[in-house]
């Protein structure tokens, strides 16, 4: 089995690795959902109300379900 090498988040160097809370209350992370339960983020987060692609860097657990690379 191979093992994919961790890797620092993908945020803004300036935000320390903690995504910011914005003027709008949201959590400065772009988080993945499905057509079938788009407030539900990938990782499980509620998403209910965010903006839709927004500029910010994406999530790194929604990625991992997204490609599958769960324990």
């Amino acid at each position: 089995m191979s093992r994919v090498p961790a890797r620092a988040p993908n945020v803004h160097p300036g935000c320390r690795n903690v995504p910011r809370i914005g003027d709008g209350g949201f959590e400065e992370l772009c988080h993945l959902v499905t057509e079938e339960d788009p407030d539900t983020a990938l990782c499980g987060r509620d998403v209910t109300g965010y903006p839709w692609n927004p500029p910010w860097p994406r999530c790194e657990a929604c990625l991992a379900v997204a490609r599958g690379q769960l324990n």
